[in-house]
């Protein structure tokens, strides 16, 4: 049986053959042929727009990138006479460049796909506070989401990204947080999940809380004022309970972080989810670099730029974000 036709497949192609064309050729926007291919229905106005954007993404993040000060490469002139043999190459490059816008928007702005899964969500920028079904009180922070389920027997939370501070209701039912393979299980308590990029924090506030890794295996029994940092590998050490200054550690309820030892990585994770933009660090050593500060939150992008000055580095603007270089 021969397959089904796509639509939207074959209406993708179609506006990333015009963007392409019209790239090579720009007064064929004003081409009869055009106007009349977009008249056919706002799904083809909506189509060429988002090829249109994958197209100036793909070429502003090729010059970004490029290697040393060599020349940005303008976008290629197609001869006349072979527009018609190149067309599926200028299909294929048209729909390579709407992969790319995808995948930069994924980063750019991740609640929106979040938005369509996750029971709550905030979009970067300053936290917000709501109450959960169960009356427990929760702090999500900017860039961050999480879904809620309860039954007769448990409360349970899964942190699907970002930070959340929790000040749970106390009953008969256990409250538990999961973020990846590890979860926090409580009573009444007040305490902090946070997804460090690569591990997760637990700082314990009011009360006592069980963390638990991987098939159920308990980590330790946290007392107030006690923070966890759980690694991703399950090859690291036992992680170690440490005592904290708690006015730093949740700092970030008031626009304020203040770390000690972290990677730069975790810094920029914070300040994007604040609004600073997707932030990607070009270099894993770069990334992996342990600094000592702190920074407000209110302004993320200066704080960003005071920060890649202060060690040194340089910022390349990119659309929606930063790249450090």
């Amino acid at each position: 049986m021969l397959p089904r036709p796509d639509p939207q497949k074959r209406l993708r192609a179609e506006a990333a053959d015009w963007v392409v064309r019209i790239a090579s050729n720009p007064a064929l926007e004003d081409d009869p042929a055009f106007h009349d291919w977009l008249a056919m229905g706002e799904d083809r106005t909506r189509a060429f727009a988002n090829a249109r954007l994958a197209w100036q993404i793909a070429a502003e993040v090729g010059d970004s990138v490029a290697v040393g000060h060599a020349p940005a490469r303008r976008p290629f002139r197609l001869l006349p006479s072979l527009g018609g043999a190149l067309r599926p190459a200028m299909t294929c490059a048209g729909l390579a460049a709407l992969t790319l816008t995808a995948l930069w928007l994924d980063m750019v702005r991740p609640d929106l796909r979040l938005h369509l899964s996750a029971d709550h969500v905030t979009r970067p920028g300053p936290a917000q506070g709501f109450a959960l079904p169960d009356g427990s009180r929760t702090l999500l922070d900017g860039g961050s989401a999480l879904d809620y389920a309860e039954d007769g027997a448990t409360r349970r939370v899964t942190m699907r990204s970002g930070a959340a501070y929790f000040d749970v209701t106390k009953g008969d039912r256990p409250f538990s947080v999961r973020l990846g393979d590890s979860e926090v299980r409580a009573l009444g308590t007040r305490f902090e999940v946070r997804d460090c990029g690569g591990c997760m924090i637990v700082t314990l506030e009011e009360g006592r809380v069980e963390v638990l890794g991987p098939g159920g295996r308990s980590l330790a029994v946290l007392e107030p004022g006690q923070q966890l940092r759980i690694p991703a590998r399950s090859d690291a050490a036992m992680p170690v309970a440490e005592r904290v200054d708690l006015s730093d550690a949740l700092a970030w309820r008031e626009g304020r972080y203040a770390f000690y030892d972290v990677r730069l990585r975790e810094v920029t994770g914070i300040l994007q989810r604040r609004g600073a933009g997707a932030i990607v660090i070009a270099n894993g050593a770069v990334a992996d670099r342990r600094i000592t500060g702190s920074i407000s939150l209110t302004d993320p992008a200066a704080e960003l730029a005071a920060l890649v000055e202060a060690l040194g580095l340089r910022l390349v603007p990119l659309p929606g974000g930063q790249l450090v270089m």
